[in-house]
């Protein structure tokens, strides 16, 4: 599969494709997750759409939705929703599509969906990562349509914009550090382990302090967590520790700010389908400390631009635990409980090493930021959204498809290919 060169796809094709009519592109006004997957300033008009949200019927219809017919665009950007009809359709998503959310192949739900990202007004289907193209993949590996599907799939990473050219830390001793945790999912993405690394900080007379920013959900429907109210309390119980700041509800401009002024971006997840904080992070020059699964591998390399620690995964990419329907068992308690601490002790030892590092820290941060850069930069991502937008709008809604392979490339599945492609020196 062909790989982005972003750079140059939007030095060649900028001047021209700017001397086009801006097009009318109806993007679903959905949640915070959308921004990260469409142009934060476009050369079109992006109309942001209101959408019958089904899942406030039903939660099972999270993934199907229903709208307004958009006679004045030309096409639609939906994201991990699928909206009924028939109009030309880009269709992104973060792991698994359709959604059914416990659906049975058989309900009238999963075969709309179905139906319309197997039609040829379904003209691109773009995963977020080489991690959802896998998980969709692997979805779709025994259904009829499943060649359908793959010859319009791609992946596109997500974007953001870039903090300041300058790393807040430039002049930083390293002697001490701030880590912060970023994450509604106070289980799942990694707060037991960043408040238990806390813990051995103190234990161990090292000067490391943990921001957590979390409506610390736990358990319940969460799939990554022991289901047992009480399983997560002991954790709790450390928020209260003089090294621990508990901060709440922030604007994300706030949060950017603080992740800047992070010496580490703690994501340490059992379960993530990309990790926004970790790329906000990097484009404020933060390192990333994270885990081996899902989609992090994909922009986090141990010591060049983060720290990973290993989580047993299965090939697509998932954690692997003794199932979601033993969260309510001691053997699911007692492995979430075993790798949290085993992930905790090895995280306080590497970050123990980078103590009064100034150079190796620099060097991280310095990478960081060229992460960053090269991957996420809204700038270049969404040129080559609105370069995607006019080649369908230019495509004939029931012609077949057929992938540019000059055009209609991938990102990197890599930090290191994304460097190489841009000419980035690590050494």
């Amino acid at each position: 599969m062909k790989k982005i060169n972003a750079k140059a796809q939007v030095q060649e094709r900028g001047q021209v494709e700017e001397m086009k009519q801006p097009l009318t592109i109806a993007v679903l006004k959905d949640r915070y997750q959308t921004s990260f997957m469409t142009p934060r300033t476009s050369r079109h008009r992006i109309k942001r759409v209101n959408f019958t949200p089904l899942n406030k019927i039903n939660s099972e219809l999270d993934g199907v939705t229903v709208l307004v017919p958009q006679l004045d665009a030309s096409l639609i950007h939906a994201h991990n929703r699928i909206p009924a009809g028939s109009s030309k359709l880009i269709m992104s998503f973060e792991s698994h599509l359709p959604r059914r959310f416990g659906l049975a192949d058989s309900t009238t739900a999963v075969k709309v969906m179905q139906k319309r990202i197997e039609q040829d007004s379904c003209r691109r289907i773009i995963g977020m990562s080489h991690y959802a193209r896998r998980t969709f993949l692997k979805q779709h590996a025994d259904t009829d349509a499943f060649d359908v599907l793959n010859n319009k799939l791609m992946v596109r990473h997500p974007n953001c914009e870039l903090g300041p050219a300058a790393d807040r830390l430039s002049d930083d001793p390293f002697d001490k550090f701030v880590l912060t945790f970023v994450g509604g999912h106070f289980g799942r993405k990694g707060g037991c382990v960043s408040v238990r690394v806390a813990e051995l900080a103190n234990e161990r007379g090292l000067p490391i302090e943990v921001n957590i920013i979390s409506s610390m959900a736990v358990g319940g429907h969460i799939w990554t967590d022991p289901s047992d109210p009480e399983f997560f309390e002991p954790y709790l119980k450390l928020l209260d520790l003089p090294n621990v700041n508990v901060l709440g509800s922030m604007p994300n401009a706030e949060v950017r700010e603080l992740l800047g002024r992070s010496h580490f971006c703690m994501l340490p997840t059992f379960a993530d389908t990309f990790g926004y904080s970790a790329i906000e992070a990097m484009a404020e020059h933060t390192p990333v400390i994270g885990t081996d699964v899902c989609a992090l591998p994909e922009f986090i390399e141990d010591g060049l631009n983060g720290l990973v620690f290993h989580l047993d995964s299965t090939p697509t990419g998932d954690w692997i635990n003794p199932g979601y329907n033993r969260r309510g068992e001691k053997i699911f308690a007692d492995h979430f409980r075993d790798e949290t601490e085993r992930l905790a002790q090895e995280i306080t030892s590497r970050l123990e090493a980078f103590l009064g590092q100034r150079e190796a820290m620099l060097r991280l941060r310095r990478f960081a930021r060229l992460t960053a850069e090269s991957m996420f930069a809204a700038p270049i991502q969404g040129a080559l959204w609105d370069d995607l937008y006019s080649r369908v709008a230019e495509e004939k809604k029931s012609a077949p498809i057929e992938l540019d392979p000059a055009l209609d490339v991938s990102s990197a599945e890599s930090v290191r290919e994304a460097f190489e492609r841009d000419g980035i020196s690590v050494d």
